[in-house]
Order: structure tokens, then sequence, then C-alpha cells
């Protein structure tokens, strides 16, 4: 793009390294927004996740960021969208909003981030990552990122990271509602609904969205150089509904919990020449997911042991229908993929004494899959699969003095998928210098099994590869952060510097323009620099993040220090929100987001853009219980321009999703 975006990344860089004191000797960060990442004493006993208490943990002694979906609630912000302010993490996403969008972490691949909602996880062995388009975020309270170390009550080893979703808590009776539309045809609404319930508290929530998702757009037809073949395009078949029902309710001791969601998503063709107005529509997918929970925790011998249990099932069924036959091509025109997981855990913590707080959990698992169409009638093969998995792991966060400002805590863990098990561990080192300063630093191994979505595909654009094997490496982070006011700015700004390997590496590579397969690479080595920084001061708040990263393939053959796909150098984010009129009743914000050129493949034939987006919005509180929002995302239209395209002797004719562009939007909100 553009040279101005190419320094918007050094720009945030420079800009929030100039809002910290000068450092100590060591000049490296590890943070979060949040307060859950300053040392503190520890603690006598165990807090509970509970929504309004989070903000006080001390259980990750590495680095996470938190964010608070209410606080933009109106923006019409998906969860892929709210990570985007995320340091270390790179949203993937191909096809525009609503279409299937997963997360890498510090340059891992989708597969080895955990995605938990209420505790439950929503990796599912049948399928390749977890789908966060899919995920709602109208009733979550805050949306915990944990990147390096993961703490003990996530269970396996996440070399990626955790991505952990926690829905609002009850705490009195009411009932919100809110009404959106905006471009494309988007049309979006939320209930929520709070009371008391015997000895506890109740809430239930749905939400509905839709998008039509068409849009005119000049295609090049992957010839830049010669204009005269140039034509005006649409973007069909491009449309989604989402549809999800929650119920919530808990007292001192339980939790109960019931999800339902049904996405229906249109499949659009890829460009160029499919995308002419005599062009065949396009395929559906399908898909329903619900889960169930309940789960428990106490406390014994004087409060010292906090702990609980909790079982968890998951189910869904996910139809794809193609009646043109045109995405599969081979007569894979209608297929059924129902999985089931049944899940049961028990954690908790025990503190020995003021020096040590004993933390652990196991877990068990058991999925299985059904295929059920034209795949397997087509192609034969196993339509049954079945997996079993485990869990077990214990962490130690030991005080090293008196005053609780040097922490160490070590992590063991044992997985098992499929009868075969490993062990990993990971350490962390905290010290709280004084004056606002501390420094971290953590390590370990990781592990990760290949799930059934990498061995046995999906039959139609995916192949089976039964022969991979488990992937493992090693991760560290060190760093430095610092809290405090420069004259009446209250800051918080981080950085840290990370590094990892791997061995066995899980990468979806294709084998030509119709199929793929995962493979196991080889040998990869990641290194990056992560900052944030949140500065508020009168009525003004400042959010900033930037991350730079070399994900370089070190496997001794043709691909050796080819850039692994997906994994840009170089991203950038930036809020500015200013409060306005008596007593704050309105407020204004301008946000951008940068993402950096990055390659679509592993042998850095298919290069993508970067692009740079602007966005606007303003909201205004007619009444305590009633407010409205209205605002623009990418200003300046710049997302249907990003395109993919060859280099380095790169195939004549590569394939590409166009972006939904400038999208107008606005949202009424009533609290009763």
């Amino acid at each position: 793009m553009q040279g101005k975006a190419r320094v918007i990344p050094l720009f945030i860089l420079l800009f929030t390294l100039l809002t910290v004191p000068p450092p100590l000797t060591c000049n490296l960060v590890v943070s979060a927004y949040a307060d859950a990442d300053s040392p503190v004493p520890l603690p006598e006993e165990k807090v509970t996740a509970d929504a309004e208490e989070e903000d006080k943990l001390l259980l990750s002694p590495g680095t996470v960021t938190v964010i608070k979906p209410q606080e933009m609630k109106g923006e019409q912000k998906n969860l892929p969208e709210l990570l985007k302010q995320v340091p270390g993490l790179h949203v993937v996403e191909s096809k525009g909003r609503g279409a299937y969008t997963v997360a890498s972490v510090r340059g891992s691949t989708a597969a080895e981030v955990s995605v938990f909602v209420d505790g439950i996880l929503m990796n599912l062995g049948s399928e390749a990552a977890v789908d966060l388009s899919t995920i709602p975020v109208d009733n979550v309270e805050r949306i915990e990122v944990y990147r390096g170390y993961v703490p003990a009550r996530f269970a396996g080893a996440s070399m990626g990271g955790v991505i952990n979703i926690i829905t609002k808590k009850p705490t009195k009776q009411g009932v919100s509602l809110s009404l959106g539309a905006g471009s494309y045809g988007l049309f979006k609404t939320n209930l929520s609904y709070t009371a008391p319930l015997g000895k506890g508290k109740f809430l239930f929530g749905a939400n509905f969205e839709s998008n039509d998702g068409n849009f005119k757009y000049i295609n090049d037809n992957n010839s830049p150089y010669t204009p005269g073949d140039d034509y005006e395009a649409e973007r069909q078949n491009n449309g989604y509904k989402n549809t999800d029902v929650l119920a919530k309710w808990n007292d001192d001791n339980w939790q109960l919990r019931f999800g339902w969601k049904r996405n229906d998503r249109e499949l659009p063709y890829s460009a160029p020449g499919a995308d002419k107005p005599n062009s065949y529509r396009g395929a559906h997918l399908d898909t329903d997911q619900l889960d169930l929970s309940a789960g428990r925790r106490q406390k014994a011998f004087g409060g010292k042991l906090e702990w609980g249990f909790k079982a968890d099932y998951l189910h869904q069924n996910k139809k794809y229908d193609d009646p043109d036959n045109v995405i599969g091509g081979w007569g894979e025109q209608h297929n059924k993929y129902i999985t089931d997981r049944l899940g049961m855990a028990i954690d908790g913590s025990y503190a020995i004494g003021k020096n040590h707080l004993i933390e652990f959990l196991g877990d068990y698992a058991n999925e299985k899959l059904n295929v059920d169409g034209d795949i397997v009638a087509t192609f034969g093969g196993i339509t049954d699969f079945r997996r079993e998995a485990a869990n077990l792991q214990v962490q130690d966060t030991i005080n090293l003095d008196k005053s609780g400002s040097l922490t160490f805590t070590p992590i063991v863990r044992w997985n098992m998928w499929a009868g075969e098990g490993k062990f990993s561990w990971g350490a962390a080192i905290g010290k709280d210098l004084g004056n606002g300063w501390s420094v971290k630093a953590t390590g370990g191994t990781y592990n990760r099994a290949p799930n059934l979505y990498e061995l046995y595909g999906d039959g139609a654009f995916v192949r089976p590869n039964p022969d991979l094997v488990w992937e493992d490496g090693t991760q560290w982070d060190i760093g430095v952060t610092w809290k405090g006011q420069i004259k009446s700015a209250d800051i918080t700004a981080t950085a840290s510097y990370f590094g990892r390997r791997s061995n066995n590496l899980i990468e979806f590579v294709m084998t030509d323009p119709r199929y793929g397969k995962y493979f196991n690479i080889g040998e990869a080595e990641i290194k990056g620099v992560e900052v944030e920084s949140v500065i508020d001061w009168n009525k003004w708040n400042l959010r900033m993040a930037a991350t730079w990263m070399s994900a370089k393939n070190t496997t001794d053959d043709y691909r050796k220090d080819r850039q692994l796909p997906n994994r840009p150098k170089w991203e950038g984010f930036l809020r500015l929100t200013r409060k306005l009129f008596k007593d704050d009743a309105a407020s204004a914000f301008v946000e951008l987001n940068y993402i950096g050129e990055n390659y679509y493949d592993s042998i850095g034939t298919i290069k993508m853009d970067d692009i740079l987006t602007v966005g606007l919005g303003f909201r205004y509180s007619f009444t305590k219980t009633s407010r409205i929002t209205v605002g623009v995302k990418d200003l300046f239209d710049r997302s249907p321009e990003t395109q993919m395209y060859a280099v380095n002797n790169g195939p004549s004719r590569t394939m590409w999703y166009p972006l939904q562009g400038r999208t107008f939007y606005a949202t009424m909100t009533w609290d009763f």
C-alpha cells in the first residue's frame, strides 16, 4: 500500500516508548491492560474467576490482555474485530465479516490457540481451529488473551495461547435491548434479561445478526499491468445469519449454563472470474451448536483449599450444500458432519502457608465425529471417528521474599490424545521493582497432537494425512512494565520480547489448485516484540498496540528462511476516545488498524497486500437508560483494494476474496 501506511507501526512503537519514563537496565516488557499483571503478595486463597474479581488476579504470571466489550457496546464489533487490539495476536480473515475467521498468537497456527467460553473448551478435534466469527460477544463481560505462559486452570499445553471469554454474571434485575443497522444489509439485535431466581441469579440473552454482504468493486482480472481487461464485479453469495441464545444460573457455589447458536453462511466464490453476473450463486454451510455445563465450587480446610468440578457436553451439526456442484466440483454436493463431545474436569488450589499456592487441574474428554453424505459415497473412507483426550497439570506460585515482590511459578503438564501422552513444563519469575516498575520472564516447552480434521480432512478441500506426528517446541518471553502518572495522565505502558522454536510444525499446504493437506513441514523459528500502552488523562483515553514479528521456516530445504504464511511482520492498533458534554453524556472516537504485507502460502509465492483502515464513531446518552451509537468502519474504503498476487515465480492465476469496505452503522440501546 502507500508508504504512509508502512510507517504506522513504527509511529505507534515510537510514541508508546516515548510515554514511558527512562527504563532501568532491563529493556524488555510483559504486561496487560488490567491490574491482573502487577505483582502483589501471594493471596491466602485462590480468587474465583468471577467477572468483577478478575482484575485482581495474579493467577497468570505471564502476559495477559483484558478486553471489555461492554465499553464498546453499540459499535457492532464482533469477536475478531475486538481481538485486533491485542498485540501479538493476528486475526486471519480472507473473506470478510461473518466468514470463517481464526487467530494466530505469537506466530502460532490457529489450531494452537485454545478458546474457552465460560470454562467450556470450544476447540473440537473435528475442526481445524475455532471459528471466531461464530462466537457472540453481546453478552460478554470480558475477554482475556493469555500469551506465552498459560495458567494451570486452562487445560493443555496451548503453545499459541488462550482466548478466555467470560459472559456477564447477573448482578441485579433488569432488561437490556439494542437494535442496530448498517451497510450491506446489516441488521443486528440483542436482548438480555437478568433476575433473582431461587437462591441465585439468572441471565437470559438472545442475539440475531444478518448481512447480505454483496457489494461492487473493480476486478483487475489478476493482471494489474493490463487495465484493458478490468471489469466491474459484484461480490455475490457473501451473506450470513447468526442466531444465539444463552441461559445462565449461578449462586455462591453452583453454575449452570445452556448455550445454543446457529450460523447460516453463504460460501462466496473466489475471484477473478467467478464474480460476473452470470456466475453460479454458490454453496451454503449451516452449523448448529449446543452446549450444556454444570459446575460447583467450594472451600475446605478453613478456606485454604478452594476446588470445584464441572461436566460439559457439546454437540455440533454442520451441514454443507452445494446444489450447483461448483465449489466441490467432483460430486461433493451434500454432506453432514456431526460432532459430540462429553467432558469433565476437577480443579482447585491449596495455600501452603503464605509462600505457596498450589493449583491443579485434571480433565477428560471423549469426542466422536460422524460423517455422512456425498463425501463418503463418492470417495469412500471412514464415517465415524473417535478420540479421547486428558490433561493433568500442577502449578505452584512461590513467594521468594517476605514482601511478596519476588515470585516464582513452575508448572508441569501431562497431555494425552488418542492413547498417547507427553509431558511439558513451564516456569515464570516476576519481580516488583517499586515505583511502578516490574520485571517478568517466562519459558517452557509445549506439545500438540494432530487433531481429527488434520488427520482425516473434510473430504472436499482437505485430504487425509494419517502420517502426521505430534508437534513440539520451546518458547520464552522476558520484559518490564511501568504503571504510574505523568502530570495528570495515568499511564500503563508495556513491551515484551518473545521467541519460539517448533519441531514437526503442522501446517496446511496446497498440493494442487483444488486440494490441500496438513503436513509436518519441519522446523520453524519465531521471534518478536509486542508493545501496548493505555493513557487516561482528563476526558481523553488512548490505547495503542504494535507487534513486530519474524516468523521463518528453518527446515534445511527449499523452504529455509521463507516467511511462514499468515504471519505479518507488522501490525498496529490505535484508538483515541474523547468524552464530551456535561456529565460525559457523549463520546467520540477514532480507531486505526494496520496489517502489514504477509504471505498466503508456505513457500512465499502468494503475497497479501498490507492494509490500513480508519474508523470513526460517536455515542450519545439521551438518558441514563437510553443511548445511540453511530459510526463508520474503513472510512477510506481500503478493504476491497486488498488483494493476493503472485511473486517469486508464483502461480499465473491467483484466486482471492475481495473484502467489504466502508461500512456505516447505527445502534440504539435501552436499559430497563
